[in-house]
């Protein structure tokens, strides 16, 4: 009957009554059935309901497309019959079979009437529109799950939506469960998030407070997984998009919906769903940016979480069991975060008693640290890759290490704050960097430890006394390109020290300590030393200007030679492009002091050592050290004229004459070929003249040996102490019987030999721990006089073996202790002399 009322195709040899006809007797029938229902004598399976069967069989038939078609066309047949289905429904309302049934026939109606070639107008929708609306309201069921797939398959077909999803939140507002599948409410979610449909909020509310009835973990997954889909959304987006090269993703407008959800849902945002929680803060996006989302997320995390889920965070981040790979940087930022947040400080004494250690909340064990390393460098790497991505044709080699190598100095305070001074934290940290340089080999992550090696051994330079760095990392520049260091204050002390003027007993002595910290910083830490060359530099030339009566009457050539004698104990890295500049301004100021000397009686000694040292300058770098030397030729001709014994002045000057292969400009360039720096110049070989032939060693060292007589050894000892004076280079073929005499009960012996043992120290400080064991056999020895010469020198000989200033300080204390001797005066001179405290 449904067939001939709505015919599919119009047949004009079909001679059967006309369509109208059979509609009104179906519409008069079906008044007979309301009137009895309207009494109360309702039938099961009355023809209302086998009309309502036959057009729900026939929506889910092959045929349903063009049924609905001939309903809409003749909508004066089928809009009354419409009126009459809604209206037995009122009156059979609680037959919940017929209810939803009637209203899967609206939906399915509705749909087809909102096809993908265009929704289609008229009297039949509109009509079924307001039925949908009144028996959404009225309608109770348990189906929400097929409500679910109408609008999933609405929003798949790109129909309107409306009346599904109207039904499907009034079917929630109604009380109905919710037996969808968080696969189809997600799916559904998303394709109203796309289409930015005006009824998200709403069902995602409802949504969230029937889901909390049994828990917030499903609520908080469906929310994340929504999190989650759209940033890869957003990334495939941007990658197709390449010109967007902003830091920070932009997120969609519903994105800030679902954040404020999981807020409410987990003011924690971490304690729900853990893994999966982490994963929305931590996972590595497919392109460069972080989701917009993330750092509001991150914050909520730090100051409304208690201290366990922070722990536990920060475990589950450092313990390498992800099964996705982690944002570095925005692992790094929480972190830090996470050591600067107030409640770390909570409950605390602000005034900590000078005998009770704190603990440190965040400790972390050594695996945790070396994570952090590696999140470090993953972080430069990423950001190397990114930079040369965004640049490649002008980004050089040279930029991108810049870049990276700020990264890495901008975290060194993060691995500081967590390392917490602990020196054994320092050093896993340190062995697994040089572990990693040896695994890497000759490549750009090879740098990177390398770099970040030396950027440890800036904030911590003890950590040079536990590993050995591998060769090269302290002379691959990069110490000066403003990284802070750990003693940058005591070498600016030192060198402001050593620069001081002054003919006072108290001045003297304070610029013999400063010399003496800067000579073993030179040899012990000469990187540290050298980030200061350019403001040794400036102190030199500032006072070349000064007239020779002036220059000698000031005091200002002990400050020349102690520098030249300090650069001579920073070779070869003193040569480094790193420090041409700085380096070349202070041969210049050498140069100009000795033009100023002229006519007068020339220091002898400073143009010989000046010398030695512009031969090692060309012998490490002729490219660099050749033209800038010839450039000021005038100035060494000159110097000539006025020494004309000088063979070694003769040659330098013979050789800058001759012509040089390859030669740079005044500041080289960082790639050389190897025989630039060999075969340019037949230089002489300018050495150190050295005042005792080998028969008169051989004689001194026969007289000093076991069992000669005090005299022949006071006799060698006052020899070699007149000799040492130009030459204290000499001192160390004696070491060994210096070593014998310190312990002489002859006190002059016994004096002479420890000064001469600080003179060689002094001009070599790297051979102080040799005499280490010596000077503590002294310390504890039973002859008081021999105990009493070894404190006298101990202030001296501490600031000469720093490194091990604790023992020396301790053995000192004790000898005070049991052996009843007042040793607290040379104990506090050393600490004095330690700190450049020296009394004025």
């Amino acid at each position: 009957m449904l067939l001939q009322i709505f015919p599919i195709k119009v047949d004009p040899r079909w001679h059967g009554p006309p369509p109208s006809q059979l509609s009104l007797a179906l519409q008069q029938a079906l008044a007979k059935e309301l009137m009895r229902a309207k009494q109360g004598q309702v039938q099961q399976g009355g023809l209302a309901f086998r009309l309502l069967q036959a057009i729900a069989a026939l929506l889910t038939s092959a045929h349903a497309g063009p049924i609905v078609m001939s309903m809409h066309r003749s909508h004066a047949l089928s809009c009354p019959l419409m009126r009459q289905l809604h209206l037995y429904q009122r009156l059979v309302s609680k037959d919940v079979a017929f209810s939803s049934m009637f209203l899967k026939v609206i939906v399915e109606v509705l749909i087809w009437l909102d096809n993908p070639t265009g929704p289609l107008a008229g009297p039949l929708k509109t009509l079924l529109r307001s039925l949908a609306s009144q028996n959404s309201h009225n309608h109770r069921h348990n189906d929400v799950r097929t409500g679910f797939l109408h609008l999933a398959e609405a929003l798949a077909y790109r129909r309107d939506t409306e009346v599904p999803l109207r039904t499907v939140i009034a079917m929630l507002k109604a009380g109905d469960r919710c037996n969808a599948e968080a696969e189809l409410i997600g799916k559904v979610l998303q394709g109203l998030m796309e289409v930015k449909s005006p009824y998200l909020e709403e069902l995602l509310s409802l949504l969230m407070t029937v889901g909390t009835q049994n828990g917030t973990a499903g609520p908080v997954t469906m929310v994340i997984s929504l999190l989650l889909q759209e940033s890869e959304e957003q990334a495939v987006k941007k990658e197709v998009d390449s010109n967007n090269s902003s830091e920070v993703t932009k997120s969609g407008l519903s994105s800030g919906l679902l954040v404020d959800w999981l807020e409410h849902l987990d003011p924690e945002v971490t304690s729900v769903c853990p893994d999966l929680q982490q994963k929305l803060l931590f996972t590595l996006n497919k392109v460069r940016g972080t989701p917009a989302y993330r750092p509001y997320l991150l914050a909520l995390l730090t100051h409304q979480s208690n201290w366990c889920t922070l722990l536990q965070c920060i475990s589950a981040l450092l313990s390498k069991r992800q099964d996705y790979k982690l944002d570095p940087s925005s692992a790094l930022d929480f972190l830090w975060a996470c050591s600067h947040i107030p409640r770390i400080w909570q409950g605390r004494d602000q005034k900590i008693p000078q005998k009770k250690t704190e603990k440190f909340v965040l400790r972390l064990s050594s695996e945790e640290l070396i994570s952090m390393v590696d999140l470090i460098l993953s972080e430069s790497e990423l950001n190397s890759r990114d930079t040369q991505r965004d640049d490649s044709s002008s980004s050089s080699s040279s930029s991108v290490d810049q870049a990276s190598r700020s990264l890495i100095q901008s975290r060194l305070p993060l691995l500081h704050s967590y390392c917490n001074g602990d020196l054994e934290n320092i050093k896993k940290v340190s062995e697994y960097l040089i572990s990693c340089t040896k695994k890497w080999e000759d490549s750009s992550m090879n740098k990177r430890c390398q770099n970040f090696l030396l950027q440890i051994y800036l904030h911590f330079p003890e950590v040079i006394q536990h590993v050995t760095l591998p060769e090269g990392t302290l002379s691959s520049g990069g110490a000066e390109d403003g990284s802070s260091c750990k003693l940058d204050v005591l070498v600016h002390r030192l060198v402001t020290l050593l620069a001081d003027v002054g003919d006072s007993k108290s001045v003297e002595n304070r610029v013999s300590d400063a010399n003496l910290a800067c000579r073993k910083m030179a040899v012990s830490h000469p990187v540290l030393l050298l980030r200061h060359l350019p403001m040794i530099a400036g102190l030199l030339h500032g006072r070349i200007h000064l007239n020779m009566q002036e220059f000698r009457q000031q005091n200002h050539m002990t400050f020349f030679s102690n520098v030249l004698a300090i650069l001579e104990l920073l070779q070869p890295l003193v040569f480094h492009s790193d420090h041409q500049r700085a380096l070349q301004n202070c041969l210049l100021s050498f140069m100009k002091v000795l033009q100023n000397f002229q006519r007068t009686r020339s220091p002898l000694v400073f143009i010989n050592k000046f010398l030695q040292f512009t031969q090692k300058y060309i012998t490490n770098d002729a490219a660099a050290a050749i033209p800038y030397l010839q450039k000021h030729s005038n100035i060494l001709q000159n110097l000539c004229a006025e020494n004309p014994d000088l063979v070694q002045l003769r040659s330098l000057l013979a050789g800058l004459t001759l012509p040089v292969k390859n030669s740079s400009s005044e500041f080289a360039g960082e790639d050389r070929d190897d025989d630039v720096s060999t075969g340019s110049l037949p230089l002489v070989n300018i050495s150190a003249s050295v005042s005792l032939s080998a028969a008169d060693m051989t004689m001194y060292l026969k007289k000093m040996s076991r069992g000669k007589a005090v005299e022949d050894v006071l006799e060698v000892l006052t020899e070699v102490d007149d000799k040492s004076r130009r030459s204290p280079e000499i001192i160390q073929y004696f070491a060994n019987d210096l070593q014998r005499l310190m312990v002489s009960s002859e006190e002059l012996c016994r004096n002479m030999a420890f000064s001469l043992a600080l003179r060689c120290i002094q001009n070599n400080p790297c051979l102080a721990t040799d005499f280490l064991p010596t000077y503590m056999y002294c310390m504890g020895s039973g002859n008081f006089d021999v105990v009493q010469t070894a404190l006298r020198n101990l202030p001296e000989y501490v600031l000469l073996c720093q490194e091990h200033a604790d023992i020396l300080l301790h053995k000192a204390f004790l000898v005070g202790i049991y052996g009843q001797i007042d040793t607290s005066s040379m104990i506090a001179e050393s600490m004095k002399v330690l700190h450049m405290e020296a009394t004025t």
